[in-house]
């Protein structure tokens, strides 16, 4: 779990996550109020977690699965991706550049 650069208190979980689905660059501590900022390396795993789901939609095609078993495997790891990137969260006190 992610820790406050500042603070050094882990966020649970739900704090992650819900941090994580805000789409902003910057996240607010709950506990010390402070402004952290997600490390360029976490950024680059999780958006590679997120396509994840859409990568495997070609594979579905090709092995001919039906409409609503491609639906539920999509769905299925959609949610394993939800599950897991709040694993992949790093903190930093600043911005870091993309690249």
């Amino acid at each position: 779990m992610p820790t406050c650069q500042n603070c050094g208190k882990k966020w649970s979980w739900f704090d992650s996550i819900k941090k994580l689905l805000t789409f902003r660059k910057s996240m607010k501590c709950n506990h010390c109020g402070k402004i952290q900022y997600q490390s360029a390396s976490s950024r680059n795993i999780t958006s590679l977690l997120v396509l994840f789901p859409i990568i495997t939609i070609p594979f579905s095609i090709m092995f001919n699965l039906s409409l609503t078993s491609a639906l539920l495997l999509e769905l299925a790891l959609i949610l394993v991706v939800l599950f897991v990137m709040p694993l992949f969260l790093k903190l930093t006190n600043i911005e870091e550049p993309l690249w």
